[in-house]
C-alpha cells in the first residue's frame, strides 16, 4: 500500500465509522502505523471549532470557511505524523466539508474551487478513497433513524412525521448527487460501494480487496 491517507466518505449513516474501525483493525493486526479520526472525536484536526455559520450566500462567511478549510488541511499533511504512518479520516473531506458548503448555499464555482485545492493538498499523502452510496436516500434515513432512535431522530435530525422523511430524502439526493459527481471525477484510487442493501460482510470484504489487506478473519 503506498498510500498514506485513506479517505471514508458518505451521507450520515453510511456505515463509515464502521468501515474505519474494520480498517484500522486489520492494520493494527498486520503491525501497520495507523491511525483512525471518526468525524466526532474531540480535537479533531480538519473540524472547524471556532466558528457557527449562517450562509455561505454572505460571501465573507463564504470566504472565511474557505481560506480555514485549506488552513486546516494544509496543516494536516504537513504535519509528519501523517506521513509515517496511515491515516484514516472519516467524513472530512466530503459529507463534512463538500457537502456542507452546499447545503450552506456556497456557489457551485467557489465549491469546485476549494474541491480543486483540497484535492492538489491531499495529493502529497497518496490518498485512496471509500465513498458509500445510498441507492435509495429516503429508505435509507429511515432506516438509519429505526436503528439509531428517537434522540438521533427527532432530537439531531428533526424529523417527527412521514413527511418529514419525504423532504429529507429529496433534500440529501440533491447533496449525495452533487458530491457523488465530484467524486468520480478526481482521479485518485477510490471504491463506490452502492448500498443496496446493507450487506456489510460483502462490502467489508471489497474494501478489503481494495486496500489490498488480507482479512485474518
Amino acid at each position: 500500500m503506498n498510500s498514506r491517507l485513506i479517505l471514508i466518505d458518505g451521507m450520515p449513516g453510511s456505515g463509515k465509522s464502521t468501515t474505519g474501525l474494520a480498517i484500522h483493525e486489520q492494520l493494527n493486526e498486520q503491525k501497520i502505523a495507523n491511525v483512525f479520526y471518526h468525524e466526532l472525536d474531540d480535537h479533531h484536526p480538519l473540524r472547524i471549532y471556532d466558528r457557527q455559520f449562517t450562509s455561505f450566500s454572505i460571501v465573507e462567511e463564504a470566504e472565511w470557511f474557505i481560506a480555514k478549510v485549506e488552513q486546516l488541511f494544509t496543516d494536516f499533511v504537513n504535519n509528519p505524523i501523517h506521513r509515517n504512518q496511515i491515516t484514516i479520516v472519516e467524513s472530512s473531506t466530503f459529507q463534512n466539508t463538500i457537502g456542507f458548503a452546499y447545503n450552506m448555499q456556497m456557489s457551485e464555482d467557489r465549491i469546485m474551487d476549494l474541491t480543486r485545492r483540497i484535492q492538489n493538498i491531499l495529493s502529497a499523502l497518496n490518498p485512496e478513497l471509500i465513498y458509500v452510496y445510498q441507492d435509495n436516500v429516503e429508505q435509507h434515513w429511515r432506516w438509519i433513524c429505526d436503528v439509531r432512535g428517537p434522540e438521533f431522530t427527532q432530537g439531531r435530525c428533526g424529523l417527527y412525521s412521514d413527511d418529514d422523511f419525504v423532504e429529507a430524502g429529496k433534500f440529501w439526493t440533491k447533496n449525495q448527487d452533487f458530491v457523488c459527481n465530484i467524486v468520480q471525477h478526481w482521479d485518485i484510487p477510490k471504491l463506490i460501494i452502492q448500498n443496496k442493501g446493507y450487506k456489510w460482510d460483502e462490502y467489508k470484504l471489497n474494501i478489503f480487496e481494495f486496500l489490498k489487506l488480507a482479512d485474518s478473519k
